[in-house]
């Protein structure tokens, strides 16, 4: 054997002693240190979020101004009555000769009432 490899080899049956001989934490010890830190991480979100919705809060509050009412010049009732509505395809209807409810209040007759049978 080589002098390097039997340094090796040394070196690797003290490690492996090393490793055994360390104990690993119970699974009490473990499980404690993983719920503090949970807890830990859940405290750190709840401040960010607190410092968060209190940044909006103070950015909604200098940006708010009460309501101005407005004078209104023109009164409701006169809007209504003056106003009239129009459907935008009656540009595409042709123009009324006369309108048959305005112009002829009175209906024709297509016989003389007392002459007799209509055919």
């Amino acid at each position: 054997m080589n002098q390097t490899d039997d340094k090796l080899g040394q070196q690797v049956s003290r490690a492996w002693r090393e490793a055994a001989a360390e104990k690993s934490p119970s699974f009490d010890h473990v499980w404690q240190a993983a719920e503090s830190r949970y807890i830990g991480s859940r405290q750190n979100y709840r401040r960010v979020a607190s410092v968060a919705a209190l940044a909006a809060a103070v950015v909604v509050a200098l940006n708010w101004q009460p309501p101005v009412e407005e004078t209104t010049y023109i009164e409701i009732a006169e809007l209504l009555e003056s106003t009239s509505w129009s459907a935008p395809s009656d540009v595409l209807l042709p123009d009324r000769k006369f309108d048959i409810y305005q112009d002829m209040p009175v209906l024709f007759e297509s016989t003389d009432p007392a002459g007799g049978a209509l055919l």
